[in-house]
This record gives structure tokens, C-alpha cells and sequence, in this order.
């Protein structure tokens, strides 16, 4: 990548022609980060509405969408899909607007990175969307194998968004810039989990670790098999 100057300042008195002006945010975000983002929100939005109805949408949703293991099974019927739809489905549910806010900003921010290199059009944006899934189930998985005997219920789009972090990173700066950013999340959610042994808290860390992880060692292969075509120009006559 070659790196060109920033534009003159406005102000500037040696630049000769004015700075164009800066596109809205929502024009450099990709619509499927959007149509994710918005999703994520209309489902937290439902839930805390139906509390005023008798919160049978919020029992749905965490019927379908919550990973729970241990004892915690039984709060429950079997989930939909022979019991896996929440290894999918758990990233559109939060608890509270701290959980989901946190989350949506941190899409928000390396979202739009990391769907680029999937390359143009709807073939691009499912691209993205296996590798954000797989990095979800990758999370799911490994909470799941991880927390077998106690009784737990995980939810939230960082299992999938801590593999969005790494391969922000392998964007960044290739590998050296996916441990860049990779490693310290890896190391405190490691500390997390030592931390849970003495003194038990509600993060998911193994799902953060298992996300993390599938982004950390397939984004590349990811991209490489999923990336849509770029079309080149016509040109007609001879060349």
C-alpha cells in the first residue's frame, strides 16, 4: 500500500484548491454492517417492549437465541433446530443496553474493514457474513465445551465481534498487525478466565476466546474462498 499525503486544510494558506468535503458516516459503512447493526437492535428493541406484554417475545427470543449449558437446559424447551439454534442466533441477543451498545460500537468501528476484502456486490456481503457466523459458532463451541457442567446462559455478538478484531487486524497489517490487535484481547479474557475461577462472573470469555480464535487463524482462507470477483472493464479494439 502506498500512503499519499492528507489533503490541504482549508485553512491552509499554501494549498491551492479547497478540501473536498467529508461523505457522511453512513456512506463509508458497507449496508450489510448497517442491516446487521439494525437487526441486532430491532431484536433488543422487541424484547424490552414485550415487558409490557407479558414478555412472551422475550422468552421466545431467549428460547432460540441463548447458548445454555449445565442445569440451565432445563429452564428450558429444546431450542429450535434440534437445539442449535442459539450457536447462531445468540448474537442478536443482549442483556441490557450497556451489552448491546458496547457491541454495536465495536461493529460499527471494524465492521466496515473487515468486509472490504470480500470484494463487491451481495457476493461481498455474504462473504462477510459466513466469517461473522463462523466466528460466532467458533464461540459458541468453545463456551460450550468449556462450561459442559455449570449452568450458564451466553449471549451477545462478541463471541463473532472478537473475530471481527482480529481480522481487523490481518487488514491492518497482516499478521503482524493481527496479533497487534488480537493478543491483548486474547490475554485479558485469559485473565477473565482465571479470574472466574476464584470469583465467578457473568463474561463469556471462552465464547470471546473462541471467536477470537477462528478470526485469528482462518479470516485469511476465509477471504481467499469467499471473495466475490472484481470485473474488469471492457475494451473494445485493439489493445
Amino acid at each position: 500500500m502506498s500512503a499519499s499525503p492528507p489533503p490541504l486544510s482549508q485553512d491552509d494558506p499554501s494549498g491551492d484548491a479547497p478540501t473536498p468535503p467529508r461523505e457522511p458516516l453512513f456512506n463509508a459503512l458497507p449496508g450489510v454492517v448497517i442491516l446487521l447493526s439494525a437487526v441486532i437492535l430491532a431484536v433488543q428493541l422487541a424484547e424490552i417492549l414485550s415487558f409490557g406484554q407479558g414478555g412472551t417475545v422475550h422468552a421466545l427470543i431467549y428460547w432460540a437465541g441463548a447458548l445454555r449449558t449445565g442445569a440451565a437446559v432445563d429452564a428450558f424447551p429444546p431450542a429450535p433446530v434440534f437445539g442449535l439454534s442459539p450457536y447462531v442466533l445468540h448474537v442478536f441477543v443482549h442483556a441490557g443496553w450497556a451489552h448491546l451498545l458496547l457491541n454495536l460500537g465495536v461493529l460499527l468501528a471494524v465492521g466496515p474493514a473487515v468486509r472490504r476484502p470480500f470484494g463487491p456486490g451481495w457476493r461481498g456481503d455474504l462473504g462477510f457474513l459466513v466469517f461473522f457466523f463462523a466466528c460466532a459458532i467458533g464461540g459458541a463451541l468453545l463456551h460450550q465445551l468449556t462450561h459442559m457442567n455449570a449452568a450458564t446462559t451466553m449471549a451477545g455478538a462478541s463471541t463473532a465481534i472478537s473475530g471481527l478484531i482480529a481480522a481487523a487486524g490481518w487488514v491492518r497489517g497482516g499478521r503482524a498487525g493481527m496479533y497487534q490487535l488480537a493478543l491483548p484481547w486474547l490475554g485479558l479474557n485469559l485473565l477473565l478466565a482465571l479470574t472466574n475461577l476464584a470469583f465467578p462472573i457473568p463474561i463469556a470469555w471462552a465464547g470471546h476466546v473462541g471467536g477470537l480464535l477462528v478470526g485469528m487463524a482462518a479470516y485469511p482462507a476465509f477471504v481467499r474462498a469467499l471473495r466475490a470477483p472484481v470485473r474488469r472493464p471492457r475494451r473494445d479494439g485493439p489493445v
